[in-house]
């Protein structure tokens, strides 16, 4: 069994001495709410930038094949990032860790075996999905960092940057939907560098809001 390092406990107690109480059921409603609303942020912009009529040139099959299989890794992201693993803390961060960092290189792999498996109806760079992705996934990764705050008192940008992945992992579903590109250099700039930044943004907002914060005298 191993004993918590005494450090640790006392930022622990800390955390929980400096948090105002709150009930389980309140606290699973207020978790409830936030998420429902970051989803229905998602699914409106999803509607307000074209939906499903954007990827009319690709067909239909491919599109769902596309977005369902990465709907699964989404889910499987989710499960590393929200489960606690039966503990009161979040799952070792070398595997949230691990988890993050590759999640942009295995975008890009999937994404890659649909390329060339049907003719692109138009090319582009990839700016305006990199834009969409961002934006949809600012409310589900904001509403992780308010629920969590915090709460880790070990190594905090660690569930920040996996809270990045997935929450640009569920806004990449949406954008797969939505574009009807896989060409290597589109995927590049326009589905993996959104979550690279997601990532990014995730581990450094981690560092600053979900670190256990010691009572001063």
């Amino acid at each position: 069994m191993n004993v918590p390092h005494p450090d640790l406990r006392a930022r622990v107690l800390a955390a929980a001495q400096s948090t105002p109480s709150r009930t389980r059921p309140r606290g699973r409603r207020i978790a409830w709410v936030a998420s429902a609303g970051a989803v229905a942020f998602g699914l409106l912009g999803f509607v307000w930038i074209g939906g499903l009529d954007h990827s009319v040139g690709r067909p239909r099959a491919l599109t769902f094949g596309l977005a369902a299989g990465w709907a699964a890794a989404s889910l499987v992201l989710s499960w590393l990032v929200l489960a606690r693993g039966g503990s009161t803390l979040a799952r070792s961060p070398r595997l949230l860790v691990a988890a993050a960092a590759v999640t942009p290189a295995l975008c890009f792999g999937w994404m890659s075996l649909f390329a060339g498996r049907y003719d692109e109806p138009f090319a582009r760079v990839g700016y305006r999905c990199t834009a969409y992705t961002l934006a949809m996934a600012a409310a589900p990764l904001a509403t992780f960092l308010l629920l969590r705050r915090g709460s880790e008192p070990r190594h905090p940008s660690a569930p920040g940057a996996a809270a990045g992945a997935m929450s640009g992992a569920w806004a990449g579903v949406l954008i797969d939907l939505w574009c009807p590109l896989t060409n290597a250099p589109h995927v590049l700039v326009g589905h993996v560098l959104p979550l690279a930044l997601l990532v990014g943004v995730g581990a450094l907002a981690g560092s600053r809001l979900l670190g256990v914060r010691t009572l001063r005298a």
